[in-house]
């Protein structure tokens, strides 16, 4: 029977660290109860070397009476080895934390686990050195600390012994301080205990299975060897590799904004392997990382899609063990627990990782799924079966793909786990934010588009918004939704009259061409004039594809150049000249409001009327545009198809037709369309054609609504599209 004897005139180390502090702020105690005999028996597997040393794990219980039943109450645990012993340099390490003379990821930290779970733990070591043999006896306690300033005392002492003596270690724990940890202890089996060893250093086992050193699982009552219950672990226990693969999993790091993850070109090999158990040793389906050479659970990754999925085969389950020297580097203070971050966190916490590349657990996750479900066509089916999911989840609630990622949704997440981070992650703005929204959109109408710090004005209307919305749409398209909704809103206002330019010409009665004029308005908030860069105007409010387009506004045609090349020929005949400057005035001063060039060969016109203005009496516009710009440009850019638009808010369709009778009404939202026009054949040039559009800027509106319908009504705020304006 191993019994508890403190010894007696024990020398006390002198800590080179403060175990106490340590203990309380960095080493926290494990959250397994078996971690003391992990500890152990880890070091037992460093001291010995293969099949010829044994390792002996002991269980012991007292056996007494309650009433009319057994009762066990625990003793003691032991763990010894017959390896090299407790050498001077092996006490030296143990006697200091952080010690990096045995390797950089051994630092000894193990041993505070005895201190966290035990009163009292004895070291008893014979060991050789320079042909002598010594005997080491080693006491652990933090009841020692108060009065010694130490958890350490121990002996080292000559063995006198004429008869050899091999060498051995032996750690034993007594005394557990934890209540909850002490019924543990009473309630183990040796076979629960064989199965946790198993597990735990299956990776191990292994890979040393043809040179495993002997394992025994003692169990003691009374301090007599109960043999029918005590067990060894043998190569019969070990399965051999199913299949293994080594797969590159890449380092990340962060945008320049810190708001998403950018994979880099380094990476890091990570090995799997697949072994084969029957499903009493492992009731299902298990993903382990390695470290240290042994296999463990780390908390923060989630492998459900494996473990959770139908059992591959009856009667057996899968463990799949991930080994990197990556893992290892990672490894922490309490054996199994990585330094190792989400993709979550790494966005969370982005100020300390500035800068930084890290493996994300996410990718590890990502990757060894991947991997293995290629090698197991039940996982793999699985695995589709979860993505599968997760994208009906998002298409149900009009989830952006993107969204999902910032989140950290992974397929092995349930519909309510992918709501739950979907909706966490974007509560970061609460009701407060309703009130800043209903404020910028109250004050929109104080906007003049032909101011000349509109653009500025209103790009600082766009970012209050944009930081006033909900999480969610705070992204790239969050300031692209914004712009466009307040756009709309802003268009809306016009078209009524509403803006105080408007109120104020009303007043004033003007009624000459300046700045201010409706038609300007109207101009300059679907695209500036002067401007030159359509991707940066609100055209897609006529179409989407218009904002793409290289374009100009309100340029004189001889000014216009195409690629840093003119528009017109440079050398006209006397009949061009005499086209260009013919009765109407001279052609290349005139200012078309837009025009647009797609591709090549086609032009696109757009002319904007006041309100007040009969469109009908325009309807040449458009077609003398499409004509001078068809016979007088460069033969470079052969343009023959036109598209004109003329817009305006009196467009009678009667009126129209009364002027040219081949237009014709749209079957919806009130447009008027040609849909074909030859131009006249002059100077030599081919057949052109000319497609027309007339349209009301209240239709124009409708149609972009209609467009934006989604987004507005589902994914911005009801402060920002009242019920009152939705498109039904």
């Amino acid at each position: 029977m191993v019994e508890y004897t403190a010894l007696k005139d024990g020398i006390f180390s002198p800590n080179s660290v403060d175990y106490n502090s340590l203990m309380r702020r960095r080493i926290k105690k494990a959250s397994n109860p078996l971690q003391p005999i992990f500890e152990a028996f880890s070091n037992s597997l460093e001291a010995t070397s293969g099949k010829y040393n044994s390792i002996h794990i002991e269980l012991y219980h007292l056996k007494g009476k309650d009433l009319f039943e057994d009762k066990y109450s625990f003793a003691a645990f032991s763990i010894v080895d017959d390896g090299e012993g407790f050498t001077p340099a092996s006490f030296s390490r143990f006697e200091k934390l952080y010690d990096e003379s045995k390797n950089k990821n051994n630092l000894g930290s193990g041993r505070v686990q005895y201190l966290h779970f035990f009163k009292n733990t004895l070291i008893e070591s014979t060991y050789s050195i320079k042909g002598e043999t010594r005997n080491r006896k080693i006491e652990m306690s933090k009841d020692f600390y108060n009065e010694h300033g130490s958890v350490i005392r121990s002996i080292d002492e000559n063995i006198t012994s004429n008869i050899p003596v091999t060498n051995s270690t032996r750690v034993s724990f007594f005394y557990a301080l934890s209540s909850e940890d002490k019924t543990k202890y009473e309630q183990l089996t040796c076979k629960e205990l064989k199965d946790a060893i198993l597990k735990r250093y299956i990776n191990v086992f292994c890979l040393n299975r043809d040179n495993l050193q002997n394992i025994y699982i003692d169990h003691y009552v009374n301090g007599i060897l109960d043999e029918e219950n005590s067990l060894k672990i043998t190569t019969d226990d070990i399965p051999t590799v199913d299949y293994e693969e080594t797969i590159p999993i890449h380092y990340s790091t962060l945008s320049d904004k810190g708001t998403s993850v950018i994979p880099c070109s380094q990476s890091e090999d990570f090995l799997i392997r697949s072994y084969r158990l029957p499903s009493n040793i492992l009731p299902k389906n298990e993903v382990r990382l390695t470290s240290k050479g042994e296999a463990f659970c780390h908390q923060g990754f989630n492998f459900s899609l494996i473990t959770e999925a139908p059992r591959i085969e009856t009667g057996i389950s899968f463990l799949f063990l991930i080994s990197s020297d990556y893992l290892t580097s990672r490894d922490s203070d309490i054996r199994g627990n990585l330094n190792i971050i989400s993709k979550s966190d790494f966005i969370s916490k982005r100020n300390l990782f500035t800068g930084k590349q890290e493996i994300l657990i996410d990718d590890i996750e990502d990757c060894t799924i991947s991997s293995i479900s290629t090698h197991y066509p039940a996982l793999k089916k699985a695995k589709d079966n979860a993505n599968e999911n997760i994208r009906k989840v998002a298409k149900m609630f009009s989830i952006d793909s993107t969204l999902l990622e910032k989140a950290g949704v992974k397929y092995t997440d349930s519909d309510v786990n992918v709501l739950r981070k979907v909706y966490t992650f974007t509560a970061d703005i609460k009701a407060e934010s309703d009130a800043k929204i209903k404020n910028i959109v109250d004050n929109l109408h104080k906007l003049d588009p032909n101011d000349k710090g509109f653009k500025k004005k209103f790009d600082q209307k766009v970012k209050e918004l944009n930081e006033a919305l909900p999480l969610s749409v705070r992204n790239e398209l969050s300031q692209y939704l914004s712009r466009r909704t307040l756009v709309l809103q802003l268009m809306e206002q016009a078209i009524k009259g509403q803006l105080d330019i408007q109120k104020e010409e009303s007043k004033t009665k003007r009624k000459t061409r300046n700045k201010k004029q409706p038609e300007g308005i109207f101009h300059n908030l679907l695209f500036p004039k002067g401007s030159s860069e359509p991707i940066e105007s609100n055209l897609w409010i006529l179409n989407e594809e218009y904002i793409h387009y290289h374009g100009l506004s309100e340029s004189k045609l001889d000014d216009i150049k195409i690629n840093g090349q003119p528009l017109f020929k440079q050398n006209l005949t006397s009949k061009e000249l005499e086209y260009k400057k013919r009765a109407t005035g001279n052609v290349g001063i005139r200012r078309p409001d837009v025009l647009l060039f797609p591709s090549e060969g086609k032009c696109i016109i757009i002319e904007f009327k006041a309100p007040g203005v009969d469109v009908s009496k325009h309807l040449h516009q458009i077609h003398q545009y499409a004509s001078i710009i068809h016979h007088l440009s460069d033969e470079r850019y052969k343009f023959n198809s036109f598209y004109g638009y003329l817009i305006g808010e009196n467009a009678d369709i009667y009126s129209i037709l009364d002027s040219d009778g081949d237009f014709q009404q749209s079957q919806s939202l009130g447009y008027i369309v040609r849909p074909y026009k030859a131009l006249p054949r002059l100077f030599g040039r081919e057949q052109g054609v000319l497609y027309t559009e007339v349209i009301k800027f209240s239709d124009l509106l409708k149609r972009a609504k209609l467009r934006s319908k989604v987004f507005t009504e589902k994914i911005l705020s009801e402060s920002i599209v009242p019920k009152k304006d939705k498109i039904l």
